[in-house]
Order: C-alpha cells, then structure tokens, then sequence
C-alpha cells in the first residue's frame, strides 16, 4: 500500500515538472507550492515503508522455533546475536528474579555494553538492569523515531559510547537588522574612515541525557507465548516512545523531561484578533502566523484534531463572499494543507482555545538526542496476586529547539522564529 502510494505521489511531482518543461517556463508558486507540499508526503511515505519492512522482518525472526538451551554459551551482540526474539530475553531476566538464577548470555550483554561505556553504570544487574539486546533496542528506538508525521522531521542524533549529553557552539543573535551571526558587519569602502572589526557572538550549548521509564505487565504464560509477547512488547514499546517524545517536543513541561516547542523561548506567540470569539481560528491568525515563521519551506502545521471542523469552512474574505484556503487530504496516505504548507493533526497540542492548539513550526530546527542501551528489569511481587510479572524500561533520551530566543529582521519590530503559535483566545 505505501509503495503503491509512494509511486504515485512521484507520478504527481513529475508531471509539475513535465508541465512547466513542455512550456519553457519556470514552475509557478502554485506548483511549488504542491510540489514541495508532495515532497513531504513522499518522506513520510518512505519512512513508513522502511518501518513497516523492520516489522516483517522482526515478525519472521519471531516465528522461527527457538532452540537455544536457557545456558547456551552465547556469543557477543558484534556477533551473532544471544536471544532468538525479544521475548526470550524477557524469560531470562524474569528467571534471575524469580530463582535467581542468572543466564549468562545476560551478563556477556552487560559486559559488552559496560565496556563500551566509559565510567557509567547503566544496565550492571548489581543495579537491578540488564541491558537489552541491541539489535531489539535499536528497532524500537529506530521504529518509534520514523513513525508518525512530527518525529521523522526533526533533527535526530545518537550520542555515542561514554557520553551522557553533547556540547556545541552556536550564534547568538537576536536581529539581523544591521548585523549577522550575532555582530558580523561589513562596510564599503568609502566608510571605510568609520569601519570598526567584528566578530562573530558564540554561546556554548549543552543538552544532557534525560531517563525515560516505562513499565508493562505480562502473566506467568510468558513462557509459553514468547512469540506474541515479543511482537507485542515490541509494538507497545514503540508506540509508547513515538507518543512520549512527540508530547515533550510539542507541549509537555516539566523538569527533568525534553524541552517543548510551546515553553522555548524562541516561540514567537501572535496575538488574537480584536473582539475574536473565544475557541476560534480565523483567516487573519493564519495569515500573521505564517508571516512570522523564519523559514516557510520547512514550516508545517501542528493543529488539534478537533481545529479540523473550523479549518473546513475558513475563507479567504472576497467581498461579501469568500473562497477556501483549506485543503483537505484528498486521499488515503495524502496530507491536508493550508497556505500551502502540510497540516498534521496531533493531540499533543493544547486544547482548543489554549494557546498551543495551532503551531507553524519548522521541526529541523529541534535536537533530538537519544542513546541506545535500553535496560530492562524485572519484579514478581508488583503484581503477584495477579499472576504477572512487572517489566521496567529505561532508555535515555533529551530535545530542545536549537535557538532559545527570537529573531528581529531589518525595518520590522515583528518578533520571528522557526517556531510560531496563537495565543489564547
């Protein structure tokens, strides 16, 4: 289905080219509009393909028959891998909880990932963690991170072995008025008499590693339906990720957690019309939003679901009439845009009315940092009266927008930024 989509969505885009190559001409705003508009259907598609191929493949390792003894002598994870699925991983630390008996295929995961850390204590069964297999851990994380519309366009990094955060240099600006990166300025040479030296304002940045936790409960049949619980933890797990990293890049505050778009201090928030009624999007918010974006090729919308009944009826004002300027998805697979630019539903958005229900945002101008190393223990007496056992997950991940201020250009006193909302009305 994705492929047959895809080949479509590329039909589409030649035919833009096609058309205006027959003609001699330049592609219109229009056409570049949708072609760029395609462009990011075309990348969400071939993200999905790709995830949608790691699933098949995981799904026929699964239901290959396991036949590795419990004690078997295991190899390092740079070979071939310990565990069959992750399923037999699970049964293996629930053994070490409930006989204490440890399979050693456990501790060569831990030594392996120990070894290739430097100084840090993650996933040592001393702490109660066992790190989980590479090849399971990084489908989950690689899954969740190409699924869905916001997480593919973001600008994604994976910190390596030793490491518990990242540093870089960066400009610090906030107008571009009379000066770049920060203070860079040039003169012709009749002031020359007047020229002073610049240089560019550079601030270090830092982001650190935060710990995400998750939890789930399986019954004592584990063992004896590792096939389906290894899909399934496999899928809840991903989804889980996909949803809580989305919630913090978008709105979610507190500490200890990514840093949202809604709380950056690079948000530039447009103020609601006068006498607007309470609950409403109109025309004008719009069009002031997409004004104040920095960057409207890469800029897409981040809307509540429940903003799509007003988007269908919002017109561009003729007169006593008016004209759509919403267009909705045309067909399976296809995205809804407005002034051009794809619109994403989410729920992760404030509620309607709140400030935060609609944001223009360019999304590869947030850092999302993550490292591998999943570990996961876990407990019989959580919920023993139940018959399950509890698995805990932990993995370290962190985000921010990569400009913690606004930007003013020249001849304007109009705050800009890659990351745009509407107050509350």
């Amino acid at each position: 289905m994705f492929r047959k989509l895809l080949k479509a969505k590329m039909a589409e885009q030649q035919t833009l080219v096609s058309a205006a190559l027959s003609e001699n001409r330049a592609m219109s705003a229009e056409e570049m509009a949708k072609f760029n508009a395609l462009q990011v259907e075309i990348g969400n598609l071939e993200a999905s393909i790709d995830a949608e191929q790691k699933l098949e493949a995981k799904a026929a390792e699964d239901k290959k028959i396991v036949t590795t003894p419990i004690h078997a002598t295991a190899k390092t994870t740079s070979g071939i891998t310990p565990f069959q699925n992750f399923a037999e991983q699970l049964k293996a630390v629930k053994q070490v909880a409930t006989t204490g008996i440890m399979d050693e295929r456990l501790n060569r995961l831990n030594n392996e990932y120990r070894n290739a850390a430097s100084g840090a204590n993650e996933g040592l069964p001393e702490e109660g963690g066992f790190a989980v297999q590479t090849d399971f851990a990084g489908m989950m994380m690689d899954t969740a991170a190409k699924s869905g519309n916001i997480l593919p366009l973001v600008d994604k990094y994976e910190v390596g072995a030793g490491s518990s955060g990242v540093k870089w240099v960066d400009i610090d600006e906030t107008s571009v008025a009379t000066t770049v990166f920060g203070g860079v300025q040039v003169y012709w040479a009749a002031e020359a008499a007047t020229a002073s030296a610049t240089k560019p304002k550079l601030k270090e940045m830092k982001m650190d590693l935060e710990k995400l936790l998750g939890f789930a409960y399986a019954t004592y049949e584990l063992d004896q339906d590792s096939n389906f619980i290894s899909q399934l933890y496999t899928k809840a797990f991903t989804a889980a990720i996909q949803r809580e990293l989305e919630a913090c890049i978008i709105s979610k505050a507190g500490a200890g957690i990514p840093q949202s778009i809604l709380t950056s201090g690079s948000t530039v928030s447009v103020a609601k019309e006068a006498g607007q009624v309470a609950d409403t999007v109109l025309w004008e918010n719009i069009v002031k939003m997409y004004a104040r974006q920095l960057d409207k090729s890469k800029a897409v919308w981040l809307a509540h679901p429940d903003l799509s009944e007003q988007f269908d009826f919002m017109t561009f004002p003729i007169g006593v009439g008016g004209v759509p300027v919403y267009l909705s998805a045309s067909s399976v697979g296809s995205v809804a845009s407005l002034k051009g630019r794809p619109v994403y539903e989410t729920d992760h958005c404030s509620a309607i009315g709140d400030k935060g229900d609609l944001m223009f945002a360019d999304l590869s101008q947030y850092m999302l940092i993550t490292k591998g190393g999943i570990q996961a223990d876990t407990s019989m007496h959580v919920q023993f009266l139940q018959a399950e056992n509890c698995f805990r997950f932990i993995f370290r991940a962190n985000g921010m927008t990569k400009k913690n201020k606004t930007l003013t250009i020249k001849n304007s006193s109009n705050a800009r930024s890659s990351f745009v909302t509407l107050d509350a009305r």
